[in-house]
């Protein structure tokens, strides 16, 4: 007579594998299909980073032809704060930037603000040293003498 113990652990091992099997084989099948749907992403996305880069390089080649002016951020406060720091007088700071002393006035009054390239001669002042600033004073006196 066989032994119990074995034919019954063959058996459950027999129904377990088919158990298994039939919870596998759909898994597969659905691992299969994912396996190619990031295929297909991968591949979009490869193109889609051409595109990019392409329409980044000719981005580049337009920029390089117009040239941006940075953006300055100036307001009413930070031109006194400015005329302060380098101790100047609204007259000295105007024949500075090369504008009426009444311009800066109006500047600092918070009524107008100063055009692009008045912002931009304003942000250069900021990092001069005393003997640059007397060098330009001197140098806008002489110019405005002549005149």
């Amino acid at each position: 007579m066989p032994d119990v113990k074995a034919v019954l652990t063959e058996e459950i091992r027999r129904l377990a594998k088919k158990e298994i099997k039939t919870a596998i084989v759909p898994l597969q099948k659905t691992l299969a299909e994912q396996k190619k749907l990031i295929s297909e992403l991968k591949k979009r996305i490869a193109v889609l980073e051409n595109k990019k880069t392409v329409a980044s390089v000719s981005a580049d080649e337009n920029k390089d032809d117009v040239q941006e002016e940075p953006k300055h951020r100036l307001n009413a406060a930070g031109i006194v704060r400015v005329r302060n720091k380098l101790k100047l007088t609204q007259a000295e700071f105007a024949r500075l930037l090369g504008v009426a002393a009444h311009t800066v006035s109006i500047w600092e009054l918070g009524k107008v603000s100063p055009r692009r390239d008045a912002k931009a001669a304003i942000c250069a002042l900021r990092g001069l040293g005393k003997r640059e600033l007397k060098k330009r004073l001197a140098e806008s006196e002489n110019n405005t003498e002549k005149k």
